[in-house]
């Protein structure tokens, strides 16, 4: 009998969860929206030319507006905040794709706006080929409400969701039609968070928002396991460690005390003041004053119980953040470099290895031996985009390129490949290598 209760007591709770998101839920999600710049096909193919992007990979077929968005998102509590983003609309009369771009590691909480923003690049050349395309600013970033959560899949997950919910109730308003499709991709935070959106939309929470396909880039996939070695190794980002631990401490409440406490000095004072909001400061040279080995800038008993203690709250977090270990329904490419100074490309590997099996419609592209993190980024944009691209043609298998497409990818990747070895061997480092500015720092 008790186990009949229990059993009826889990389905009504699985059952209702659409529900409890739709009860919470205000009237409208959208609270401003404003044009910002409205840019011409012109104005497009020559800063295409200007930037040297390739429109043979990336073409100019639409004008874009731009605008600013200003709507209301769901936070931890299932509380409604402020949030912020960019959406990027092509001017045609057809019904159009949908594109959400989940963009990067990001601490300062001011953010620009339009296409001087390199990620803003990205999404506009989406727009220019006619997606609709969303740029939402994870929460408490760009003028949001709360302060972000970094690597958290479930407020990266809302802030993108309500972001199209919001859009979607506009688009009408400014006679845009949408097709019915919805692609999801994100480089490094953004892969996770592009990750994090398509598995939330698949539990059928937003039986309204259906995703098409993603292809999540160089993301931390496995926060426990391959991506927590870089705490202990020598490592370019050192100021990942206490922008995670600040950011769950923040959501989580992990020590009630203070946080500053699990720095070792000078750290301490050093991560108080560089965390302080509005946090406006250049994270290369945070990167060039920290410890090379992550660990060394927390105190001893903190590795200890992350080691052994696995009801470890923090830890317990940083598991449940974990995106590798689910199946997708709709298909999935996956996108790394051999090369990746940041994002260790097994987290790629360890997530095609669990889902693969169950589901042969993901796919990887894991490329460029010598590639690290960013010169990584454009080989993987246009990847993800030509995946779309052939989704949205209606493609059997969208993985595959054609051949002009595949051939000038090869020599792009080779090229670069090429140059990154070139650089590494006569500096010592990889491109873009803070570790270079601290040779010698212990």
């Amino acid at each position: 009998m008790k186990k009949a209760k229990f059993l009826l007591l889990s389905f009504c709770l699985l059952s209702c969860l659409p529900n409890a998101f739709a009860n919470k839920a205000p009237e409208t999600f959208m609270m401003e929206y404003k044009l910002l710049y409205s840019y011409t096909e012109d104005s497009l193919e020559r800063f295409w030319k200007a930037n040297k992007i390739p429109q043979v990979l990336m073409p100019v077929e639409n004008a874009v507006d731009m605008y600013e968005i200003t709507y209301k998102g769901m936070w931890l509590d299932s509380s409604f905040v402020m949030a912020k983003g960019v959406l990027y609309v092509p001017k045609s009369d057809q019904p159009l794709a949908e594109m959400a771009y989940c963009h990067g590691t990001r601490i300062s909480v001011a953010q620009s706006y339009g296409i001087q923003d390199l990620e803003q690049v990205i999404t506009m050349m989406h727009a220019a080929d006619g997606y609709i395309s969303y740029f939402p600013f994870y929460y408490g970033l760009g003028g949001g409400e709360k302060e972000h959560i970094y690597h958290d899949a479930f407020t990266e997950a809302m802030s993108v969701i309500y972001m199209i919910k919001a859009c979607r109730e506009i688009l009408p308003q400014i006679n845009v039609k949408t097709n019915g499709q919805l692609f999801l991709t994100g480089y490094s935070q953004g892969g996770h968070a592009s990750m994090a959106t398509h598995k939330m939309l698949e539990t059928n929470a937003f039986p309204d928002v259906q995703v098409t396909a993603s292809s999540p880039m160089a993301g931390a996939y496995d926060l426990t396991g391959v991506q927590a070695q870089t705490m202990f190794i020598e490592y370019d980002r050192p100021h990942y460690l206490p922008y995670l631990l600040i950011s769950y401490n923040y959501a989580y409440n992990v020590w009630p005390n203070d946080i500053y406490t699990v720095f070792k000095p000078p750290y301490d004072k050093d991560m108080a003041n560089y965390f302080a909001m509005p946090r406006v400061f250049d994270y290369g040279y945070l990167d060039s004053v920290l410890p090379s080995i992550p660990k060394d800038m927390v105190i001893d008993s903190l590795i200890t119980i992350f080691k052994t203690d696995t009801n470890f709250l923090f830890t317990a977090k940083l598991r449940q953040n974990n995106l590798y270990n689910w199946i997708p329904k709709a298909p999935m490419q996956l996108c790394a470099c051999y090369g990746d100074n940041e994002v260790l490309y097994q987290n790629t590997e360890v997530a095609y290895n669990f889902m693969h099996p169950k589901a042969p419609h993901v796919s990887k592209r894991v490329f460029g031996k010598h590639l690290s993190h960013n010169p990584c980024a454009p080989m993987a944009i246009v990847y993800s985009k030509s995946f779309f691209d052939n989704v949205r043609k209606g493609k059997k298998k969208p993985h595959k390129l054609g051949f002009g497409r595949s051939f000038i990818m090869a020599i792009g990747i080779a090229q670069a490949n090429t140059q990154a070895k070139k650089h590494k061997k006569k500096t010592g480092s990889v491109e873009n290598d803070p570790m270079a500015a601290r040779k010698g720092k212990k």
